[in-house]
């Protein structure tokens, strides 16, 4: 049964817990691919991969992992990523968009998160937007069948 991709860049800044002053540039850009409509009916999230370039800290660097898509049981959606950073470590980004339906178009376009370590440790955070703006019609065009 066909699924179905999307593409999608969030954009903003994070600091390091260890220098919070320091906020630093930080995007991602992803493609978000279902494993078959059946599948997604089932368990509502689809496989994500792409690039992180937070700076100084993982530049350009390849991404993998989910995003979860339940948002009407949940009000959430949940983003779940590894990757390595620039020293070689294994780290992830976990951030969650929490829909509010008197704010919805904000609570759809902002996205809090944490930077952490493959142990769980928390080493940044981190705010990105979705420029409505600049990436709205981009990110329409992008929805696609797939087989």
């Amino acid at each position: 049964m066909p699924g179905f991709e999307f593409c999608e860049t969030m954009a903003g800044s994070f600091h390091l817990v260890e220098s919070p002053a320091d906020e630093r540039p930080m995007s991602f850009t992803i493609r978000a691919r279902s494993r078959g409509l059946r599948k997604f009916l089932r368990r509502p999230e689809v496989e994500i991969e792409g690039e992180i370039d937070a700076e100084g800290f993982a530049d350009h660097r390849y991404l993998s992992g989910r995003l979860g898509l339940d948002v009407a049981r949940t009000g959430t959606l949940p983003y779940a990523f590894e990757f390595t950073a620039n020293d070689g470590r294994r780290c992830a980004f976990a951030g969650r968009k929490t829909l509010r339906a008197g704010d919805l178009l904000s609570s759809m376009t902002v996205l809090p998160g944490v930077l952490v370590t493959d142990g769980g440790a928390v080493i940044g955070e981190a705010l990105l937007r979705f420029d409505l703006r600049s990436d709205l019609l981009r990110f329409l065009r992008s929805f696609r069948t797939t087989r």
